[in-house]
């Protein structure tokens, strides 16, 4: 060693603590000015240096003022100290002379995702530095998001950026191998080509060692899986990456406590500023309705929108409006959102997303085209794919884990309508199209049928569905809570869902699931849809030619016409209905009729003509033993005698009817009689023993979501407490009937409003 002439050359040390007297700076002085620990400076002062890390290096020469051939005498050093200490076979790390600055360009006109870029900031942009996941479904706008961030702040980052497109879902399914990744990496950080390892590990833990100490920000876009981007993973405490992925790459989240940042479609502002960016604000804005048009066909979805954006900059003469009505057949043919360039073209970044998928999840996702939506939940995903409901969690979570679902809410799933035409055009005849939907009508027919008994247990009118097909399970409802919370959660999903079956010819479905959901859209006020439902029923029960069922979709219509049309539309439905019972020899049919006419009679102040519908209908339900029903029927007896001011009668066949509703179990029948009962005391001046009744009454109702009732039941409330001289618990009363009659739409809000006017203005 003694006659090698670089052994005369001055050490690192030597050098450092030279000019660091000669600047007349303690090592703690010159730490704090060169932005490193004092005991990097204490290790590179020392006579044996052991790897040195270079970056370090540097800022202490530019922190001691040096000149450019003092420079060249550090890195000489260093470079020389760190080759002897180093192990035979190993090589030392490179001396850092390149700041790498790979980012590509940003997106031009980047739009929106203002919480998302605060989001990012927070977790990756100041103070310790981390992992974090930006993961969305195809053309989401990941890489973009990450991009424009990263530029914004890319100075926080003095010792440079890398960056990699890992091409996880890139065409061919080419994805790059972490060994490339990492040769290109080491390389811009100005490592020799001879000097980095070709086994993995040793060039991973290299690629570690060398950004140790160094603030980096390393952008690992597009990434297959967690396991390709683990091993370009530092090591260090100070660099930054941010991974995208189609994937939720779980387990660097777990193992690695990587932050997650779950990246949805834009916002309909966003959208429109996208737009702007592209197209030019003037035109965006000059048809406001075309925009909104081509928003919608794109499902806000950021790459949709570009191409479209496309199509309208390269032929500027085309209105929007006709762009628009191009794109909305999108959804029925992804070929309208198609580019030259398979990078951009919808349905080829699609296709990588989903040929990625195991032939299970596949499947399921291909038959998510034939769930109508618009969400659905994973006891409906297990019914529709004819799996056990663990197996069927198993395949939405794969789902989910590649960004091809979404939960929407908790325990709610669902995907775009660009994701829909995509899974439409891919689905085939092996999945058996016909067979899914058929289960997932009866998913929700069986599902439907247990929640009204739950809601009502003696629910008679109900057509019984018929036993389930293989493969098809109900939702498991614990009681009557949870039987309204699920029809309140499905309710946009059962319209769709019928409507759906119509189409499909599955007719006797149809009638039964709407025998079941009819009473809970009473109890909620929902009349349109009701009417809806009815006419549904109706046109199913006439295609299938059943006498029954169209007698009962008709006697659904009767129910509302009197209140909406007139007594007479009303008794044209009636005549209608008991033509066809009587025709198919349904005496329950028959007494259903009778007892709904009575009520249309009460609806227009007839109970004279009311007593009358009502005491006919009593034989032939007696007949086939509805008791259940018989006691309603002897409740609106009851309040047609009180209506015609023989309160004694209407008592005595009030307390019959509670009896018998009592001795059933029947909650949802006693809530009613009550009201009756109570409203016959308050007539006769017992105000405090209406009061009673009402309060039973009112408890019952509401814990069963029987709503109009509820409201109808506080506005005899608040007359008894009014009676009594309780104006203020009155007041109250009477505003809370308001507030849910008023919401329902039921004309005896107006009663409610009047008596508010009258006593409380």
């Amino acid at each position: 060693m003694g006659d090698d002439p670089e052994d005369a050359s001055p050490s690192l040390g030597s050098l450092l603590r030279g000019w660091r007297d000669r600047a007349l700076l303690s090592q703690e002085q010159l730490a704090a000015r060169a932005g490193v620990h004092v005991r990097t400076v204490r290790r590179l002062e020392a006579d044996a240096v052991e790897r040195p890390r270079n970056t370090s290096i540097l800022r202490l020469a530019e922190a001691l003022g040096l000149d450019t051939q003092e420079r060249a005498m550090i890195i000489t050093a260093a470079h020389r100290e760190g080759e002897r200490a180093a192990p035979a076979g190993v090589d030392a790390p490179p001396v850092w002379h390149v700041v790498p600055r790979q980012l590509p360009v940003g997106v031009t006109g980047f739009a929106g995702r203002a919480d998302t870029l605060t989001e990012l900031d927070r977790r990756l942009g100041a103070g310790p530095r981390g992992i974090c996941v930006v993961s969305g479904t195809a053309g989401v706008g990941k890489t973009s998001l990450v991009l424009h961030w990263a530029h914004l702040v890319r100075e926080r980052f003095e010792d440079g950026e890398l960056y990699v497109n890992l091409q996880g879902f890139g065409p061919a399914d080419e994805a790059v191998d972490p060994r490339d990744a990492l040769l290109a990496f080491l390389e811009a950080m100005g490592v020799p080509p001879q000097r980095i390892p070709e086994d993995l590990p040793a060039r991973s833990a290299l690629y570690r060692t060398t950004l140790a100490g160094r603030r980096v920000l390393v952008v690992l876009d597009n990434a297959r899986d967690a396991e390709q981007a683990r091993w370009l993973l530092p090591g260090g405490a100070d660099c930054a990456v941010v991974i995208t992925s189609r994937r939720q790459l779980s387990s660097l989240i777990t193992e690695e406590g990587a932050g997650l940042i779950s990246l949805d479609v834009l916002t309909l502002e966003e959208s429109h500023e996208l737009l702007a960016h592209r197209l030019g604000r003037h035109r965006v804005e000059a048809d406001q309705q075309a925009t909104d048009a081509i928003i919608a066909a794109c499902a806000r979805l950021p790459i949709a929108l570009a191409i479209a954006a496309g199509h309208a900059v390269t032929r500027p003469s085309l209105p929007l409006d006709v762009l628009a009505t191009d794109l909305r057949r999108a959804t029925e043919d992804l070929g309208r959102l198609t580019t030259r360039d398979s990078a951009t073209s919808l349905r080829a970044v699609l296709s990588r997303s989903y040929a990625l998928l195991p032939d299970d999840v596949a499947r399921l996702f291909r038959l998510l085209a034939v769930h109508p939506g618009p969400d659905i939940t994973p006891a409906a995903v297990a019914s529709l794919a004819g799996v056990d409901p663990a197996q069927g969690r198993r395949l939405l979570d794969a789902l989910l884990d590649a960004s091809l679902v979404t939960e929407v809410a908790h325990g709610r799933y669902a995907f775009h309508d660009l994701l829909r035409a995509f899974a439409h055009e891919i689905a085939n005849e092996t999945d058996e199209p016909a067979r899914a939907a058929r289960r997932v009508i009866e998913h929700y027919l069986h599902t439907a049928y247990e929640a009204a008994l739950l809601l009502d247990v003696l629910a008679e009118w109900m057509k019984v569905p018929e036993a389930a097909s293989p493969g098809v399970r109900a939702e498991e409802l614990a009681d009557h809570r949870q039987a309204l919370a699920w029809f309140q959660a499905e309710r946009a999903v059962l319209l769709a869902v019928l409507r759906q079956a119509m189409a499909g010819g599955l007719y006797d479905p149809v009638i039964r699931l709407v025998s079941a959901v009819q009473d809970w859209l009473l109890r909620q006020g929902h009349w349109q849809e009701y009417v809806d439902y009815a006419h549904l029923a109706l046109e199913a029960a006439v295609r299938l030619g059943d006498d029954r069922a169209q007698a009962a979709a008709r006697r659904m219509l009767l129910q509302l016409s009197a209140e909406r049309d007139g007594l007479d539309q009303a008794r044209i439905h009636f005549r209608h209905v008991m033509a066809l019972a009587r025709e198919a020899g349904d005496l329950a049919e028959e007494g259903f009729a009778l007892f709904d006419m009575a009520l249309a009679c009460l609806k227009q102040d007839l109970p004279e003509e009311a007593l009358r519908y009502a005491e006919a209908a009593l034989t032939p339900l007696g007949a086939v033993g509805l008791a259940a029903t018989e006691a309603r029927v002897l409740n609106v007896i009851s309040w047609c005698w009180c209506l015609t001011g023989d309160y004694e009668q209407g008592l005595r066949v009030g307390g019959k009817a509670l009896a018998m509703a009592d001795e059933l179990g029947d909650r949802s029948g006693q809530g009613i009689i009550l009201d009756t009962v109570g409203y016959i005391h308050h007539q006769q001046g017992a105000h405090d023993t209406a009061i009673v009744y009402y309060r039973r009454a009112l408890a019952l109702c509401r814990e069963l979501g029987h709503r109009h009732a509820e409201g109808e039941i506080l506005l005899h409330l608040g007359d008894a407490r009014h009676a009594t001289g309780d104006h203020t618990q009155a007041e109250r009363s009477w505003r809370l009937s308001l507030a849910i009659l008023q919401a329902l739409k039921h004309p005896a809000a107006d009663q409610a409003r009047a008596r508010l006017r009258d006593h409380f203005a």
